[in-house]
């Protein structure tokens, strides 16, 4: 092989192997840190904002409650797209397709407490909600994004040592999630701990994100289990 052709072919494994790692590089998942303020709000304030958005759809087309991804469209607005959880520890597989250009912003596993307007006073104060709506028992959670699994999730933590949220107010609708008869009411006030992920807009085509987790539950309840898979199309 004459050195012209030596070049040639060197050329072309380089530039093959930087498609490569070009394509491997999009492949990985861009997490906001948890420390920084992705679309112009902190960790714990999407937290807070996520919490009205799954507590403020009427039960029968509430995202949380939904098996299948039949309801992931609900309610969802501007640039960022909220991903459910489920209040069961059962498994839960749901197909969603995403408009293109929408960051991601989901709960791996979380807790809130929501009072109510007519509670004893001594229990609607700051102090109280944080302390009920707090994880006391450590979180254990796995989660992968197209394969790729997320390295330390527990660091994406909103209690006070990562991205705490702040006390917020959630609209409950008619027919909510507490079920039965209970009316339209405020929930006030209110405070969640959790442990939360802020994707970056994924690239256009089918992509599955997948956790587990466990724990984040106060040490006077039972322990709650989380195991999610959604399924999206990003168009």
């Amino acid at each position: 092989m004459n050195r012209t052709r030596l070049v040639l072919v060197s050329l072309t494994i380089l530039l093959g192997l930087g498609v490569a790692l070009e394509a491997q590089a999009q492949s990985i998942p861009e997490i906001a840190p948890i420390s920084s303020i992705p679309a112009g709000q902190t960790y714990g304030r999407w937290a807070a904002e996520w919490w009205q958005w799954a507590l403020g759809v009427p039960a029968e087309r509430n995202p949380v409650l939904d098996t299948t991804g039949e309801f992931c469209a609900e309610r969802q607005v501007d640039e960022v797209w909220f991903l459910a959880g489920s209040f069961s520890s059962d498994p839960v597989v749901r197909a969603c397709q995403v408009p293109a250009g929408k960051s991601l912003f989901f709960p791996l596993i979380t807790i809130g407490y929501f009072a109510f307007l007519n509670d004893p006073p001594e229990t609607r104060t700051e102090e109280f909600v944080r302390m009920a709506g707090s994880c006391t028992e450590p979180a254990r959670i796995s989660v992968a994004i197209d394969g790729f699994d997320i390295p330390n999730p527990t660091m994406f933590f909103t209690g006070p040592s990562g991205s705490q949220s702040p006390i917020f107010n959630v609209q409950m609708p008619p027919h909510n999630v507490f079920g039965g008869d209970i009316p339209e009411f405020v929930a006030s006030p209110s405070a969640e701990q959790g442990y939360y992920l802020f994707v970056r807009p994924l690239p256009p085509g089918f992509h599955t994100i997948k956790w587990r987790a466990a724990g984040c539950a106060r040490t006077d309840h039972a322990s709650f289990f989380q195991d999610i898979t959604y399924n999206l199309r990003v168009r």
